[in-house]
């Protein structure tokens, strides 16, 4: 084998450097957010993403976050540890780390919910998981996340409410 085809076996060989990858976690906020704190952590959120070519999701409902993340593994990375050190959330829990190949939220920088326990339950199909005793979407399994993901994914249970800013996309 020649340098040259060595080289070329060796770059097939190294991970790309715009892998893909999504994150999903959950958190607990450490103090209820009121309707304007949490518009103003998603405005901060768009803008930041939408910098970064970073989409997702993230819901809200007990005092807990569930958020997806996806963009290049760095960066989604970076970021992910970056929510770890906020200070307004504890008890983060990384669900899901993997690459994709393509993203699952590519209209939204962030698109967000406030939701409820029946609306989770009506349109996720969760209602054993919301029948026990963790707020939120605190101690969700992986399998949990993925069923919630795929549920929000394909527009299931969005609610267009421009006028309550309850579920508000950007375009990236």
């Amino acid at each position: 084998m020649s340098d040259t085809e060595r080289n070329i076996v060796g770059e097939r060989s190294m991970p790309e450097a715009n892998q893909l990858i999504l994150i999903a976690y959950t958190s607990v906020a450490t103090h209820q957010m009121s309707h304007d704190e949490l518009l103003a952590l998603l405005n901060h959120a768009r803008t930041c993403n939408q910098s970064q070519g970073i989409t997702g999701m993230l819901l809200y409902m007990d005092d807990c976050f569930f958020q997806v993340l996806e963009g290049e593994e760095q960066l989604v990375d970076d970021l992910y540890d970056k929510i770890c050190l906020d200070q307004r959330n504890h008890h983060v829990v990384k669900l899901i780390r993997e690459p994709i190949t393509e993203r699952s939220f590519t209209e939204w920088t962030m698109s967000y919910e406030h939701v409820s326990r029946e609306d989770m339950a009506s349109f996720t199909g969760l209602t054993d998981y919301l029948d026990q005793d963790h707020p939120g979407f605190n101690g969700m399994a992986t399998s949990r996340a993925r069923k919630l993901i795929e549920s929000f994914k394909h527009g299931q249970w969005h609610r267009h409410d421009l006028t309550q800013q309850k579920f508000i996309h950007i375009g990236t």
